[in-house]
């Protein structure tokens, strides 16, 4: 692997860890086993290689929010594609990749602002397809706002970070995610295609294993 991606790399890694404010030109080289000379030829400094990692690590999320899309137009029962989402496996404690950088004052820096909103636009929109396939199938209560339920389906992996992070408990996003499912039973009807009626969220039962990678959040 070349010095710019193993800095690209290195600092992927510390802004999961650190967030940006903490993260330093020095600790990303250490990181990286790469030399000022390298990190000063591929990047003009800090900022811009924190967002074009920022970028990265975007890309890769976004490859797993496709999925969603993806097993839907194929034919997938929307609501099982949503509880695929909430049940995905999350690190409770590190939080989401992209939205812990909200809380830091450098979300008001563009260049860090830009990647973090490209994920949550196309994270909202692939949910917003499978909820939008929900209500084309008449299986959607009338009244649920639709945008709301998207919000609502997004706030509550953030939020139950959120919560994880500040009680140092795990078991608070999962309990955040079971409200959530509890709520998609609520309002969304079984499918009509002759299934078994199983529900789909009964395996969406939240991981915040560590130990199993993922770049969703």
């Amino acid at each position: 692997m070349d010095a710019k991606q193993r800095l690209l790399d290195a600092t992927r890694a510390l802004l999961w860890e650190q967030g940006y404010e903490s993260t330093s030109p020095r600790a990303i080289q250490a990181r990286a086993g790469a030399g000022q000379g390298s990190f000063y030829h591929h990047f003009t400094g800090k900022l811009d290689l924190a967002s074009q990692a920022l970028d990265q690590t975007c890309d890769a999320m976004l490859a797993s929010v496709d999925a969603l899309v993806d097993a839907i137009a194929d034919g997938d029962d929307p609501l099982r594609a949503l509880a695929r989402y909430l049940s995905q496996p999350r690190d409770a404690l590190r939080g989401c990749r992209l939205g812990r950088h909200a809380a830091e004052t450098a979300i008001d820096l563009p260049e860090i602002a830009r990647p973090v909103a490209r994920y949550f636009d196309g994270l909202t929109d692939a949910l917003g397809r499978c909820v939008a396939r929900l209500a084309a199938d008449g299986r959607l209560a009338p009244d649920v706002d639709r945008t709301a339920l998207v919000d609502a389906l997004v706030a509550s992996v953030q939020g139950g970070y959120v919560l994880a992070r500040v009680h140092r408990d795990p078991s608070r996003l999962d309990a955040a995610l079971r409200g959530t499912q509890t709520m998609l039973r609520a309002l969304v009807r079984p499918s009509g295609d002759g299934s078994t009626g199983d529900d789909p969220t009964d395996s969406a039962n939240a991981s915040t294993d560590p130990s199993t990678p993922h770049e969703d959040s």
